[in-house]
Parts: C-alpha cells; structure tokens; sequence
C-alpha cells in the first residue's frame, strides 16, 4: 500500500493539502525589495499582541511620604500650617521657616496617610506621631530665605506601608527633569486661604538667573542677593493650582522595578500667590545631603552616605511604591489589577537571535548590529572601527566569533559624523537559521506607535517586583533590558543637551526619537550602541520590524529622549550593496541580426541553439545584459537570440492546450489520494527491478522526470503507486533536455513516454505544471521517496511487468522557496534563472536527492509540480537545495506532448 506521510504538526499552522488555506503567499523570481524578510524567514508561530491597559491616579497611596505639619491648641485642635517629607522611619524634611510659629511656637505633631486633614474620611489610615526634636539650618534666619530647610525627628518609627513609606531624596546636583510635582494642603504659612484636601501641581523648572530677575525686580526684602546654587526655581505655567504647603516636597517620581518612587529635589520656601506666573522657590536638596545624613546621625537614624544613594533607596521600600501607571488595568481606593506585560521595562536572558555584539581582533566593543539574513548585519558606521582597526567578527547567542568578509560604510559617512551614520557587514559564512530570526527592515514613514528598545543595567532595579513581593538583596550585576517606548515627533523629542551640537540641523528625517516623558532611578539603563529600535509587525506570521539603529541615548530615552538612525531613509543605499543588480551597470548591445524575427531559430555566440524572443521572456538573456553586456538581439527592435532553455512564458505565450486544462480535469476528478501523480521509475536487471527515481505524470502518456535521473540508459517501466494491481508500465523513449550539463546540472530535466495510455480516476490523474514565470508560492511540499534504488524480484513473461512489491512510501517535507540569489551564496556554478532555489525552515541543512520533487496543491486539491531535484548532496552541509525550475520550460514540454 502507498503510504503518503503529508502534513506533520509543524505545519498545520499554515496549510496542508488536505485542509488548505486559501490565502497562500507567492515569491517573485527575482529580489526587487528589502521587504521581504516575512517571504525569505517565514515562520510559523505566530503570537498575538497585548492590548494596552488605562489607569487612574490613585490618591491614597500616590505620597506616602506627604506629611502635615501641625501646631497643637490650648482646646487640642490642631492647626496644620506646614507640610514636610518623611525621608526616614522616624524624620521629617522641611523648611526652616516651618519651626516657628508666628508666636514664635514650634510644632509638636506630624500626621501622615490622610488626604483630608479636616475630617474623619481616611482617618483609619493615618499615622499621626508627636515630634521630640527640632534640628534648623545653622546658617539660617528667619529675616532671609536662604538655606530654609531643617529635620523633625519623631517619638518613634513609623509603621511601614504602601500609604505610608519615606521618600527617597535627589542627590545630584543636576535636576534635569522637565515637570516637577508640589503637594500640599494648600499654601500654609504665607496665604490665608487652604484646602483641607491633598493637592498636586506640575510645575516647570526655571533658570535661576531669570527667577532672580523676577525677584529682584520686587519688593521681597529676603531675597537681596537673588537665588542662590542652593535654591530651584519653578513656575506653575497653567496657573490654576496652589504650590504646595511651606515646607512640602518638590518631587519627581522615577521609574524602578515596575514602581515609581518619589524622590526630593526641593523644599517649599515661598513664592508668590495661586494662580499667578511668579514663580515658587524651593530649597535644593543635594546642597544639603551632608548635614542631613550627619545630623540624622546625632539624633541616632542609622543611615549613612550610602542610604540616600539613588539605587539603594529606591530599592528599600520598593515592596511599597506605587506601580507604574502603565501596568494598572482598573483600580479601587486600595486595591489595582495590573498587566505586568505593559511594564516599561522588562529584563530578558539574552539577546534576541537577531542581534550581534561587534568584535576587533578578539576584543568586544558597546557596538551591536542587527542580522538581518544569515551572512548581512547593519549597524552604525561609526562602530567599524575601534582605534583605527575595522571590526573582525561578531559574537552572535554563545556562538563563537563569526568573521566579518566585507564592510560597507554609507560613501556619505563621514568619521564622528552624525550624518549617513550606518555600514553592512558581510559576513564569511552562513549563520544557521535555526538560531536565528533575521530581522525585517522597516521601509516606511515612522509609525505612530510604541517600541521596544535594546538596553543594560543593574539586575536588582530593574526586575519587576510583583504585588506582595517582599524586599530582594542587592544584585549589581547587569542584565538585559527591554524599555518599552513610544515615537516622538519633532515637536515633542526632547534631545540631551550633550546631544544637540551633533543634530545641528535638528530632528530631520534621517534620524527618529524614541522615549517616555518619565524618568528612571539613575543608572538602571543604558541603550546598546548599534541595537534595534523594533517591534513585532504580524505580517502573516510575527517578525521583529526593526525601524533603526540605537545611535544617541541617555538613560535608554526616559525622560530625555534617544535619537536612532532611521532605516527608511536609507533603503536606496542598502539595495544597492544587497540586491543582486543593485550595484550594476548596464551593459552594451554587442550583436544585431535584422534579418530575424519573432519565432525565427538562431544560434548563440557560444554554440547554442535559440529563438528570437521578446527580451522580457528570456529570463537570463536581460540578466547578462545588466550585468556584462552580453546580448544579442535578432533586429533593431527588442527580440533576442535566447537559448531555448531560458525562454519563459509570458500572459502571451501559448502553452499546450493539454497543459492548459489539466487544473479542470483534475478538479472534475476529484481526487482521493494525494498520490495519485506519482510513479516510480525503474530499470530491470536480469530478474530484479531496482525503483531509482521518482517522476510525475504530466499527461496520459508522458512522464516528467529530471535528465540526471534518466540518464543515458532508458529505463524499462514505471510503477503506478495507485494502481492496485501492481503492474508496471512499460517506457517507450525518453527525451532530455538538449542543454542539460550533468556537472552542474543545468536543464535538468527528462520525459518520458508510455508505450499504452493512462486511463483517468480519482485514484490516478496527472499533475498540473506550474507555469506562472513570475512567482512561485511560498510554501512548497517536497517530496521524497522513503528507500532508493529498491530491489523487487519481477515476472516479465507479461507485456506488462508483474513485481512482487513496490515501494511503500513518499515523505513529504514541507519547505520554502527562496531567491536565487540566495542559493548562490553557497553554490559552486551560477545559479540560473531556469532553476529555482529552496529551504528546509525546520533543519540547519536542507537534504534531499536527485529523487525529489517540488509540489504544490491548492484549494482544489489539484496538484501542481514546480521543481525537480537537480542535485546529488550527501546531505552533510547544503544549507540551500537546488530543483529545477519547471515555468522554465513548459515551451519545451510542449513540444512533446
């Protein structure tokens, strides 16, 4: 019994024969496009997309730190006239000018976790704690504002939680952030005016000279030496908000672990009323982390310099931050439901197959590429060379180094130019597909959606800390890093200051900016130099898009934005390094014979025989031209002397009227066994007939088969796999092709001709050729025989031949078309346009024999014989696999029927 072994699982995501998907994807003959690494790198796992999540403030939790400062009355009200900052267990941060009264009273309580001083909603939150002791600023005076900030210490600890934790304080001495956040009860201590309920104010930092010219213009008697490096100036641009308390935080939130953790820039001094454009003016906080740590020292706090490190803070009460605003899905008073894929960052094992660390002479360099097939990597320009020594090689996954065979630098590059800034490596060898998916290269205008980025930092601030985690022990050491990232268009690409003197001319459309408006806890992330800037694109199947190259960045483009050099821009360029005639000229007319015409016969320069043909249809006649010259045209208009190998068909051609209508026959029979087309070959030796080849019916007396199967002994009968009788029909001759070349296998291809005709069913039918000149589809089945040069004892005392056996399988490996160009990256002779080249996507080699056909079977169940085998690979190292392109030669074919 035959047995076909056709659809293994690894392909019912796409199609199989026998429950066939209508929408099929075609390859065109010949690379015109870099878009096209969904048709060369096809895969079959596809994943979906995660939909982004919306959030809401969360008013509760969202300043654990934010504390009330309070005066107690001789009737135990309290009055709240200050705010102030828990930055420790047991320590509030304030203002100077908040330790007295204007009866010259100090304060004796703080409360914490309430929104609503006034009455008793939340009050089951709070933690109100009475204050023990008072440090001021030495070098303060009530008749100034300068050096206005002092520390409260408390009767005890406070009891940790999401609603109340210290905040951390900002250290550097830069405040590079664009929005600032005041909060307080209003603007207690130089309003009358206040609102029991906790506000918020976005606030833009200002130049401190401009500030002070706003001042010194007043009539402020405290301010007579204007701002000083110890104070920051910001201004409510809206002026719609209060400021914020005396006394409260100036804050900014950074990003960290999935959390955001507020850290302190500044101190509330004074300013002017709500609602108008003067501006606020806060106490700088790193001027002072000194006498903070040294005075909480005194007062007993077991912190050090290292507590206030941006790092170690943020991760000490990071089981109590708030999430990141893009995780939460919906949320309650207290409670979240977060989608921890929308984190902004995420830490992966290892790169994605589709990058690669650069390498000089052994060492590695912060240079990545991006792979984008199996021997090309794009990357910067200014990555190519390190000290004057042009990269070597590439470290790709735990591959050793691969070599590097050629560069190609943009000709417009200049060195430390901004400008043209990306090369093309070429790599010796073949990476193996298996561990790779190339990356495809974006062609278009930016999109307007987000991205992912490539990026390194510490393991500890960056793995996200779930809900209920508790505090993790330091890990310094580095990961990798996926921030999550959206598109910024001209207008709203805020470009590091270091940055801006090489993008003199702005944001043109080279370059592309990606980043968030928040910020990170320094340090948790550095962008890869030379690395995508990408995202899945479903075309079909998931590809990783890459839209450009990682080229300037500041904490990977959070808060300031990353500048990457654009592929679209440069498209034009890499086609002419990367497709096959992108760098060739046109040739020359070296031969005219007008007294030819269409049809005529003629003979080549080199001996062979040909027909005058439209150039269009003489597939490697137009190929020589654009690259050597070598043409011959049969008269002054567009007819050329083509070999009659290279003659295809175009919508004019005439194909053999058989041809033409074996679709239809097929589909009216009906086809039960997917088999039905297929036959053995075989030649009778004494007493044993040995099958060698495998040859498709193509006609009720015709055999298609290839020419280095026949060769020149004719074969003595071919054994139908559906007939159930077992016989075998006998050959009456065959015919190979006239320009078939057995060393390299050029026109490998053979009939072969019955002596009594086939009689039509369900069971056994022909198989249609695939005549389209253009394109081929995607995915093809390749078939092979099971066993080879199979042996039957055999009885011919009959006409017909009658075999004790016959061979009892065909497997089917499904398998991609790919360009030629590809195959001849590998191959010894030229690659032609008559032979068509093919993959196996789910193997490093791709192994079969000279038995081996190419088929395809639509909707219809009609099958349809695309390629045969040209080939007699050991299956040891072919990574590509050549077959005989049949559009090539249905002219031919024709001729015999």
């Amino acid at each position: 019994m035959w047995i076909v072994l056709f659809c293994g699982l690894l392909f019912v995501a796409l199609y199989c024969v026998h429950g066939h998907n209508d929408d099929v994807v075609f390859l065109p003959n010949e690379r015109t496009t870099l878009d096209d690494c969904h048709l060369r790198f096809h895969r079959l796992q596809p994943r979906g997309f995660v939909a982004p999540a919306a959030g809401f403030p969360a008013l509760l939790k969202e300043f654990a730190h934010m504390g009330a400062i309070g005066w107690t009355q001789p009737d135990g009200n309290i009055l709240w006239k200050c705010g102030g900052t828990l930055i420790w267990l047991d320590t509030v941060l304030t203002a100077a000018h908040c330790v007295l009264d204007a009866n010259n009273k100090e304060p004796d309580v703080v409360r914490f976790g309430d929104l609503n001083i006034e009455t008793s909603e939340g009050d089951k939150f709070a933690q109100q704690l009475k204050i023990v002791e008072i440090f001021r600023h030495p070098q303060h005076r009530f008749s100034a504002h300068y050096h206005d900030i002092a520390l409260l210490k408390l009767e005890h600890p406070v009891e940790l939680s999401d609603i109340v934790t210290p905040a951390c304080l900002w250290t550097d001495e830069e405040v590079r952030f664009k929005v600032l956040e005041a909060t307080g009860w209003g603007r207690t201590g130089y309003v009358e005016n206040q609102t029991p309920i906790l506000l918020k104010v976005a606030l833009k930092p200002m130049e401190n000279e401009e500030c002070s010219r706003v001042y010194l213009n007043g009539t402020d008697r405290k301010l007579k030496l204007g701002l000083q490096s110890h104070q920051i100036c910001a201004v409510d641009e809206k002026m719609d908000t209060c400021e914020g308390d005396s006394g409260g935080p100036l804050q900014v939130k950074l990003l960290h672990n999935g959390r955001m953790t507020p850290f302190i820039v500044g101190i509330t001094s004074f300013g002017a009323a709500c609602g108008m454009s003067t501006p606020g003016v806060y106490t700088r906080v790193s001027s002072y982390i000194d006498w903070i740590v040294e005075t909480m020292q005194k007062s007993g706090a077991m912190v050090t310099e290292d507590t206030y490190n941006a790092t170690f803070c943020a991760l000490s009460f990071a089981p109590f931050r708030e999430f990141d605003e893009a995780m939460i899905v919906s949320r309650t008073a207290t409670d979240v439901n977060l989608n921890y894929e929308r984190a902004h960052m995420s830490t992966i094992y290892e790169l994605p197959s589709y990058l690669a660390q650069l390498v000089w002479n052994g060492d590695t360099n912060d240079c990545y590429g991006v792979i984008i097939d199996e021997n090309t990597v794009i990357t910067l320009a200014q990555c190519v060379t390190k000290n004057g020594i042009p990269v070597s090689h590439i470290r790709h996954l735990n591959d050793n180094a691969l070599e590097v065979s050629r560069v190609h630098v943009h000709p417009k590059y200049k060195h430390e130019s901004s400008s043209n800034n990306i090369a093309i490596l070429r790599l010796k060898h073949l990476l193996n597909i298996l561990d790779l998916q190339p990356a495809c290269i974006w062609h278009e205008e930016t999109p307007s959606r987000e991205v992912h980025v490539y990026g390194s930092g510490r393991t500890d601030i960056n793995n996200i800390l779930f809900e209920g985690s508790e505090i993790y022990s330091l890990d310094p050491s580095l990961s990798i890093l996926t921030p999550r990232l959206h598109f910024q268009n001209a207008s709203s690409c805020i470009i590091p200051k270091q940055y801006q003197p090489l993008l003199r001319d702005g944001l043109t459309d080279e370059y592309i900016c990606t980043g968030e408006h928040l910020f990170l806890v320094p340090k948790s992330c550095e962008l890869l130099t030379g690395a995508a800037v990408h995202n899945e694109v479903n075309r079909g199947n998931i590809y990783p898009m890459v839209y450009g190259l990682n080229y300037l960045s500041r904490d990977c483009g959070f808060g300031e934005h990353s500048i990457a050099i654009g592929t679209a821009s440069h498209v034009g360029w890499m086609k002419s390094v990367l497709l096959p005639n992108g760098q060739k000229s046109h040739g020359t007319v070296q031969f005219v014979d007008s007294d030819r015409h269409e049809g005529d016969s003629c003979r080549r320069y080199d001996g062979r025989a040909a027909r005058c043909t439209p150039i269009s249809n003489c597939s490697r006649g137009w190929k020589q031209f654009l690259s050597n010259g070598t043409i011959e045209l049969c008269d002054t208009s567009s007819l050329v002397c083509c070999p009659l190998s290279d003659i295809v068909n175009s919508d004019n051609s005439v194909v053999h009227p058989v041809l033409q209508e074996c679709p239809t026959l097929v589909k009216d029979l009906k086809p039960t066994s997917s088999a039905g087309s297929l036959v053995y070959i075989a030649w009778l030796t004494e007493d044993i007939v040995e099958f060698r080849c495998l040859g498709t019916i193509i006609t009720d007396r015709i055999i298609l088969t290839t020419a280095s199967c026949v060769g020149t002994e004719v074969p003595t009968g071919v054994q139908l796999p559906a007939n159930t009788s077992q016989n075998m029909y006998r050959v009456n001759t065959t015919v190979l092709h006239p320009a078939y070349k057995a060393n390299d296998h050029i026109n490998d291809i053979a009939l072969i001709q019955l002596e009594d005709t086939l009689v039509w069913s369900s069971d056994l039918y022909p198989s249609c050729l695939w005549t389209n000149t253009t394109h081929v589809p995607l995915v093809l089945s390749m078939i092979s025989p099971i066993a080879q040069n199979i042996s039957r004892s055999a009885d011919h005392t009959d006409q017909n031949l009658n075999i004790t056996a016959i061979p009892e399988e065909a497997e089917y490996t499904r398998v991609l078309s790919m360009y030629n160009s590809d195959c001849q990256r590998t191959h010894e002779h030229e690659v032609l346009d008559t032979q068509l080249c093919a993959r196996n996507p789910f193997e490093s080699i791709t192994c079969g024999t000279f038995l081996d056909q190419l088929q395809f079977i639509n909707a219809d169940k009609v099958p349809f014989v695309v390629g045969l085998s040209t080939n007699f690979s050991d299956c040891s190292n072919t990574y590509f696999k050549l077959f005989t392109r049949i559009s090539g030669f249905v002219n031919w074919i024709g001729m015999y029927i």
